[in-house]
């Protein structure tokens, strides 16, 4: 406990931990003033200055594993549970909930071409920090507290970044290689593909009639690493291209394009279907009274529901 030290996040660029963990940060920052909503800016001391909630990792790389407490006195919980520390600390100043910052020396990547045993192995990190710690597992790391912002407390601790291998020496991991690690690695998986096809597979329909194959995939893989970030774990990059070519390959298929031509002539015959009945000659409609009375049709019809005429 002794390690833990506050630190002013206004003077981040003093303060020479603060200043390597903002040359940490994506170029691209995800970022915002509140939870509930997200832009993405150049990252800049002002954008620092304006948002409390940022993105610490990319779509394709992870950087940081952020654990979120939401409990008081979860300040200590690292010490309490004989954890590495995390390099920060950041509170919430009004219920002390907070998150920890654990920054690997090593970051995983999500490219086309990375292994799976770091992917795998960052996965089982995760979930046996959030066992230990308390942690939400709900959390997805998407926008976490702005460790340079002073809408919260900062505490640094003075550790230096870790190997992955480092954090799990000190935590009980199941063998990765089991039949039954395997099993709820791919309980996790599917259902985070799932959600990721389900979501992106809906907005693509915008395009799906217009757009060609290659535009199709295109679009749809950038909205499946745009959807992945919410994650922690997220989905490897091939199962994102998995995705896309899916949806890209339906909707670019005869039969869709066949069905969905056949739903537009129909939905085009019921607009633009003409009525046969003709209005009657001695009908408002025909007769046009307002006119004669110099007011507009809706001032004649309002009036008439008032009972004025």
């Amino acid at each position: 406990m002794e390690c833990l030290k506050q630190v002013n996040p206004d003077e981040w660029e003093n303060i020479p931990p603060l200043a390597e963990l903002y040359q940490d940060l994506p170029t691209t920052l995800r970022c915002s003033p509140h939870k509930n909503n997200t832009d993405f800016r150049r990252k800049s001391p002002k954008q620092i200055a304006q948002n409390a909630y940022i993105g610490y990792n990319t779509p394709k790389v992870t950087t940081f594993i952020v654990i979120d407490l939401d409990y008081d006195g979860s300040i200590f919980a690292y010490h309490d549970t004989g954890i590495p520390r995390p390099q920060f600390v950041l509170k919430n100043p009004k219920n002390g909930h907070c998150q920890y910052l654990y920054r690997l020396k090593d970051p995983v990547t999500f490219f086309k071409s990375s292994r799976n045993t770091p992917i795998r192995l960052l996965n089982a990190v995760t979930d046996a920090l959030n066992d230990v710690l308390g942690g939400d597992k709900a959390f997805t790391g998407y926008l976490a507290k702005n460790a340079l912002n002073s809408a919260h407390e900062v505490y640094y601790t003075g550790a230096e970044p870790y190997t992955l291998g480092e954090i799990a020496s000190y935590l009980d991991l199941p063998d990765l290689n089991s039949s039954q690690a395997e099993q709820a690695h791919n309980d996790e998986f599917y259902g985070r593909n799932d959600a990721i096809f389900n979501t992106v597979r809906k907005i693509a329909i915008s395009i799906a009639y217009t757009g060609t194959y290659t535009q199709i995939y295109a679009q749809c893989l950038e909205w499946c690493e745009e959807y992945n970030t919410r994650y922690s774990p997220q989905l490897p990059y091939n199962e994102l291209k998995s995705i896309s070519k899916s949806i890209a390959g339906y909707y670019t298929s005869d039969k869709f394009r066949r069905e969905f031509s056949e739903l537009q002539a129909v939905r085009g015959a019921r607009g633009g279907k003409v009525s046969k009945r003709k209005p009657a000659p001695t009908s408002e409609a025909s007769t046009e009274p307002w006119k004669a009375m110099g007011i507009s049709r809706a001032t004649y019809y309002n009036r008439k529901k008032q009972g004025k005429i």
